[in-house]
C-alpha cells in the first residue's frame, strides 16, 4: 500500500461547525411526556438540610424511577421579597430563616439582568416594534440542562403550551417579528409571544408581558401574573390553604405550600401547567452545538493513484481460464498507459500506519493521468 503524508498546508484546525438537532431524546424536536420525582419535593425534618425541591423541580423525559430517565430541564419560582416561601422554609423555631423564592429571584437577576437592573421587565404592546415594559416582582423559570441545550436554544424553534382553567396558550419567541433583539448580561434576549412555530405570532396579540427567552443560557423566564390572566388556575391546585374548595382560586403568585394537604410549591404549578399543555401540544425545541473541527485537504495529483489492486483492474486466480503467469497483470493492455480508476474511499493513517479514520465519498470520482482530485475531509472532535 502506498501512503502519502499530509503537508502542513493540508491541515486546517481551530474551526467550529454548528450542528443543530432536536433537544429531546434521540434528537427529537418535540416531546409530550414530562415527569418529576416525588422524592425531590419532600421536605426533610431538619431546617438545616432542606432538599433542593425547595428551590426547583427537575423534569424528566420519562418516569424518574426508570433506568433511562434523564433530566431535561428544571422549573422554579422566584419572588423579589420572598413571597411564596412556605412556613416550613421560614420557620425560625429551628434556628433557620429561609426564603427560597427570594434566593431564586436574586440568582436569576444577577445571572440575566444588566447591572443596576433590580427587577425583571417584560414587553407589553399591541404593536410590534413599539413595546413598553412592566416590572414584575415574581418570575417562573424554565431552565434547560446545559448538556441538553448544548451551546444555545435555537431562536424561532421554541414552542411551549401552558394550560389552566381558562384554556391553553401556545408561546414562541419573537425572533421572527423582532430580529433586532436586545443583549443583556445573560446574552441575547427575546420576548415571548402567543403563536406557533408553524404559523408565527398571532397578529392581534403581540406582546402581553408573557416572558423572555435567553437562548445562549437555555433559560425561559415567565411572568406569573400574565400567565394566570391568560390560562387561569391550574387543574389539581384549586383548593385553599386548608384544603377547602375555593370558587375563586387565589393568585398563583402568592401561594403557600399547604395545598390539598400536600407539599406543593409554585414550581409544581408551573410544571403541572406545562404537563397539561404538552399533553395537547408537545413542547418543541431545537438546539445548536458548535463542534470543534479539523479539516484535511487530500490533494491527489495527476500522476498519483492511477492504478488499483481491485479485482476488476488486474487478473486474479479466480479468473477462468487464467495461467499462473497472468495472475497480477493488468486486465487490459490499455490500462498500462491510460488507466482509469474511481476514488470511493479515503483512509487516514497515523505515523504507525494504523488506520484511524475512513472517509466515504458521496459518489465515485474518476481519476486518471489527465485529472487531479481535491477532497476535503472534516473530522469533528
Amino acid at each position: 500500500m502506498i501512503f502519502k503524508a499530509f503537508e502542513t498546508t493540508d491541515l486546517v484546525a481551530g474551526r467550529t461547525q454548528p450542528v443543530s438537532t432536536g433537544i429531546w431524546s434521540d434528537g427529537n424536536t418535540s416531546w409530550s411526556q414530562f415527569f418529576t420525582s416525588s422524592l425531590q419535593a419532600t421536605p426533610s425534618a431538619s431546617a438545616y438540610e432542606p432538599l433542593n425541591g425547595l428551590y426547583y423541580l427537575n423534569v424528566y423525559d420519562t418516569g424518574s424511577t426508570q433506568p433511562d430517565a434523564d433530566v431535561y430541564f428544571s422549573v422554579t419560582f422566584g419572588h423579589y421579597a420572598g413571597s411564596g416561601s412556605s412556613t416550613f422554609d421560614t420557620n425560625t423555631s429551628n434556628g433557620s430563616l429561609l426564603y427560597p423564592t427570594k434566593a431564586i429571584y436574586n440568582q436569576y437577576r444577577n445571572l440575566l439582568l444588566t447591572p443596576g437592573d433590580t427587577k425583571f421587565s417584560f414587553a407589553t404592546s399591541s404593536i410590534a416594534g413599539n413595546q413598553t415594559s412592566i416590572d414584575s416582582d415574581d418570575i417562573y423559570v424554565v431552565n434547560f440542562r446545559s448538556t441538553k441545550f448544548k451551546d444555545r436554544l435555537d431562536p424561532g424553534q421554541f414552542e411551549m403550551t401552558l394550560s389552566g382553567s381558562k384554556g391553553t396558550i401556545t408561546i414562541i419567541d419573537d425572533s421572527r417579528d423582532n430580529p433586532n433583539t436586545t443583549t443583556e448580561t445573560g446574552g441575547k434576549r427575546y420576548n415571548l409571544i402567543q403563536g406557533t412555530i408553524e404559523s408565527g405570532s398571532l397578529a392581534t396579540r403581540y406582546y402581553e408581558a408573557i416572558g423572555s427567552m435567553y437562548p445562549d443560557l437555555g433559560i425561559v423566564v415567565l411572568n406569573p401574573r400574565s400567565i394566570q390572566q391568560l390560562v387561569g388556575a391550574v387543574d389539581g391546585y384549586r383548593t385553599g390553604p386548608t384544603g377547602s374548595a375555593s370558587d375563586n382560586p387565589p393568585d398563583l403568585s402568592y401561594l403557600n405550600n399547604q395545598w390539598s394537604g400536600g407539599y406543593a410549591k409554585m414550581s409544581s404549578l408551573l410544571f403541572t401547567s406545562i404537563r397539561l399543555g404538552s399533553n395537547l401540544y408537545p413542547m418543541q425545541a431545537r438546539v445548536t452545538e458548535y463542534v470543534p473541527a479539523r479539516h484535511f485537504f487530500v490533494r491527489v495529483k495527476n500522476q498519483e493513484f492511477n492504478y488499483s489492486n481491485n479485482p476488476t483492474f488486474v487478473i486474479n486466480d479466480t479468473d477462468n481460464p487464467a495461467s499462473s503467469q497472468d495472475i497480477g497483470k493488468l486486465r487490459f493492455a490499455d490500462f498500462s498507459t491510460d488507466p482509469k480508476v474511481y476514488v470511493t474511499t479515503v483512509g487516514l493513517y497515523n505515523e504507525s500506519n494504523d488506520l484511524v479514520a475512513v472517509a466515504k465519498l458521496s459518489q465515485p470520482v474518476l481519476k486518471d493521468f489527465a485529472n487531479e482530485c481535491l477532497i476535503r475531509i472534516r473530522l469533528d472532535f
